[in-house]
């Protein structure tokens, strides 16, 4: 993406915030700081996937994988949706199938 998009926490004194991340085709939303006009992804080390709680030797961005321009637009809208009680059904969404879980499920 030539311009990041930034948007800033404005409660937070350490300009803490969020990216919007384009990286091969794939939107993310990523953890980010704004430090001196410039903008820093914050940086993790995940943990192994053998159920262990080890941290794996490579740090990668803090983000949440949102899909491409079309998919990250939808999820978006059904965020949206969510918190303004605009509860209207995303085009090409499904509803959840037997034992998935569903939007009731949510335990907050």
């Amino acid at each position: 993406m030539d311009n990041e998009i930034f948007f800033e926490d404005k409660s937070s004194q350490y300009g803490d915030g969020i990216l919007l991340n384009e990286f091969k085709g794939e939107f993310s939303l990523v953890a980010a700081k704004r430090k001196d006009g410039k903008v820093f992804m914050e940086w993790v080390f995940p943990q192994k996937r053998d159920g262990s709680k080890e941290p794996i030797d490579k740090s990668l961005p803090w983000k949440i994988k949102l899909g491409d321009k079309d998919a990250a637009i939808e999820a978006l809208r059904f965020f949206i949706a969510e918190l303004t009680g605009e509860k209207e059904e995303a085009p090409g969404r499904e509803e959840p199938r037997e034992g998935e879980p569903s939007d009731d499920d949510i335990p907050f």
